[in-house]
């Protein structure tokens, strides 16, 4: 028989990436930095990984699997546009087979089955980086401190006996088996801005799950939470009665196994 915490545990263990993957990934951006500082050369301060897979919440499933990079320049000498039209003109020299599109404000390009998301950046004086900004803004970039953000995550995964990390892949899989109505990174803060006052993995992803609501806004967000607060109804409700045998089963309906 297979309580709430230990199926959500054993779960969350196998939303890692396997070596093979990680090499394939590891090879195909040192290909990446090396072919990129060779065509910007001086005008570069750093090249760099962020994201979910330098913070280790990466989940091997579908269109999760993909790692981003930041090309941070010395000077603000260019528009976004135009930064991303040379990274984008460097894809397609360089990677001629590969699918290659911009999804502002990243160039993607795929590799091995992997995407990688390019973004043009440069250093501010405060220590953080400027990105291009989204169509929808009224700037042309904004600040980001992906350092800070990666440091958060940790120090709260440290002081929560190492469950943040776990708890945050159990909803990014979740969230992807939902057709994505949250973004990753919006659900990362949501879970390392919580407080928690428990010691299982289970009391974390009840909580989580209890204030989601607060989180969703589209109509596609609530429908995702409200279906995700019914099943959880039923399996609490198992749990009481003690009906254990049945625990798994109903937990498969909306988190498989992978």
């Amino acid at each position: 028989m297979t309580d709430i915490n230990t199926y959500l545990t054993s779960l969350a263990e196998k939303l890692v990436l396997d070596d093979p993957l990680k090499e394939k990934i590891e090879t195909s951006i040192g290909h990446l930095r090396s072919k990129i500082w060779g065509l910007f050369q001086e005008k570069l301060l750093n090249i760099t990984v962020f994201g979910s897979y330098d913070r280790g919440t990466i989940i091997p499933i579908g269109a999760d699997i993909d790692v981003d990079i930041l090309v941070v320049f010395k000077q603000n000498e260019l528009q976004p546009d135009t930064y991303l039209k040379h990274i984008r003109d460097f894809c397609e020299k360089n990677y001629p087979k590969s699918e290659i599109y911009q999804d502002h404000p990243t160039i993607v390009i795929e590799l091995n089955h992997i995407k990688f998301e390019i973004a043009p950046s440069f250093s501010h004086s405060n220590g953080s980086v400027k990105i291009p900004a989204s169509r929808s803004e009224k700037v042309s970039w904004i600040s980001t401190s992906p350092a800070d953000f990666k440091s958060k995550l940790l120090a709260k995964d440290k002081g929560n006996k190492g469950l943040i990390i776990p708890l945050v892949k159990l909803f990014k899989y979740w969230n992807n088996l939902n057709g994505k109505p949250f973004t990753s990174y919006e659900l990362e803060r949501f879970i390392i801005g919580k407080e928690y006052f428990s010691s299982t993995l289970r009391e974390y992803y009840f909580a989580v799950s209890t204030g989601l609501d607060s989180l969703a806004n589209t109509e596609k967000q609530k429908a995702a939470v409200a279906k995700l607060k019914e099943c959880n109804r039923r399996i609490k409700g198992l749990e009481q009665i003690k009906v254990f045998e049945y625990i798994e089963n109903e937990l498969q309906t909306f988190l498989p196994p992978i």
